[in-house]
C-alpha cells in the first residue's frame, strides 16, 4: 500500500499469472485508497468531541468510542522514527522477498534502501516505483491511516460488538464494522480494467479492553461487479506497544497480510453468473516491521578556513 498523504493505498500489480506493484499482462492495477484527508502531523488537532455519541445508544461500543479518539490523534502523538519493512509476496510457486527502510517523519512515511531479492533495486526509491514486472504487488502505508480513516466522515461506519476474545495473551473485544457504499466518500478500488469504484466495506477490530487501543483491524471491500475483475481483497493489521529507542513505546505495526484474488479478464460474466466460478489467480503479501529506532537528522560540519 502506497502512502499519498498520510493515506492508505492498496496496489495491485498485473502479473498474477505472478495489500502490494507494477507489471503489465494479465491485470493492469486493482487499488484500494484512502481518503487525503487524513491526518497529518503538525496540523491541528481533529476534532473529537463526536466519539462519544458513537456509544450512546448502546453501552457495549464505548471501546469504540476511545478508539476513536485514539485514532483521531494517533499520527500526531507518533515521533518521527525508522523501521525496517521486509515483505514476502507470493503467488503460486512464485515468491519475492522486497526489504525496505521505511523513515517516519512529520507524520509521513519514506521508504528509502529498498531491495529486492537480496538485490539492490535499481532507479528512484519510490517502493512503487521501483519493483520490477515479476512482483504481483506491493504495500505501504500501514502506520495509522487506516484507523484514522475510519473517522474521517462522522457516522459513515456502522459498529456492533461481536465477542470477547484472547488475542496473544491480551483480553480483546472484537467489534464488526459495515461501511455502506452510499456514505463511502473516501475508500476506492480500481479494478484489473481501470474501473474505479467506491464500494460497500466490512471489517472488524480487535480493540484491548482497558485501554480501547487496536491490536488487530481487519478490512475488506465487498460486493464488487465482476467487471472490476476482482473477486475479493482483504487485509488483516496487526499492532502492538513497541519500544522506539528511547523515545518510549508507541502503538505501531507489528505485521500486515493483504490478500487479492481476481478473474480473468476475457471470461468475466454478469454478476450472478460469476458467483458461481471459483478466482482465476491470488496473490499475498506478508510484510513485518522490525527494528524501530529514533529517526535522527545527521549533518558533518566542515572547516572552510584555509590550512596555514
Amino acid at each position: 500500500m502506497e502512502l499519498h498523504r498520510g493515506c492508505k493505498v492498496l496496489l495491485l500489480g498485473a502479473v498474477l499469472s505472478s495489500v502490494a506493484c507494477l507489471g503489465q499482462a494479465a491485470l493492469a492495477q486493482p487499488e484500494l485508497a484512502a481518503p487525503v484527508a487524513a491526518i497529518e502531523s503538525g496540523s491541528a488537532a481533529m476534532d473529537t468531541s463526536y466519539c462519544s455519541a458513537i456509544s450512546t445508544s448502546d453501552p457495549q461500543l464505548s471501546l469504540v468510542s476511545k478508539f476513536c479518539e485514539f485514532a483521531l490523534t494517533y499520527r500526531q502523538q507518533l515521533p518521527d522514527f525508522i523501521a525496517q519493512q521486509t515483505t514476502t509476496a507470493r503467488q503460486g510457486l512464485s515468491e519475492n522477498i522486497i526489504t525496505a527502510q521505511v523513515s517516519f517523519r512529520q507524520g509521513q512515511e519514506h521508504y528509502s534502501h529498498l531491495t529486492i531479492n537480496d538485490r539492490p533495486a535499481e532507479g528512484s526509491l519510490g517502493i512503487i516505483s521501483t519493483l520490477p514486472k515479476n512482483i504481483h504487488f506491493s504495500s505501504t502505508g500501514e502506520f495509522g491511516s487506516l484507523l484514522v480513516d475510519l473517522f474521517a466522515s462522522p457516522a459513515a461506519a456502522e459498529f456492533k460488538f461481536r465477542e470477547e476474545a484472547i488475542l496473544r495473551g491480551v483480553p480483546v473485544a472484537v467489534y464488526e464494522f459495515h461501511l455502506p457504499s452510499a456514505k463511502n466518500t473516501f475508500w476506492t478500488v480500481r479494478g484489473t480494467n481501470g474501473q474505479i469504484l467506491k464500494p460497500e466495506f466490512r471489517g472488524q477490530l480487535w480493540l484491548e479492553q482497558r485501554t480501547g487501543r487496536p491490536l488487530r483491524e481487519e478490512l475488506e471491500p465487498v460486493n464488487l461487479p465482476a467487471s472490476s475483475g476482482v473477486a475479493s481483497l482483504k487485509t488483516v493489521t496487526d499492532y502492538t506497544m513497541t519500544s522506539v529507542g528511547d523515545v518510549g513505546a508507541f502503538l505501531l505495526p507489528v505485521s500486515s497480510e493483504s490478500t487479492i484474488c481476481t478473474w480473468d479478464s476475457d471470461r468475466l460474466l454478469p454478476d450472478w453468473a460469476m458467483a458461481a466460478y471459483s478466482p482465476d489467480q491470488c496473490a499475498t503479501n506478508v510484510l513485518v516491521f522490525h527494528d524501530y529506532r529514533k529517526f535522527a537528522a545527521t549533518a558533518r560540519i566542515l572547516d572552510a578556513s584555509p590550512e596555514p
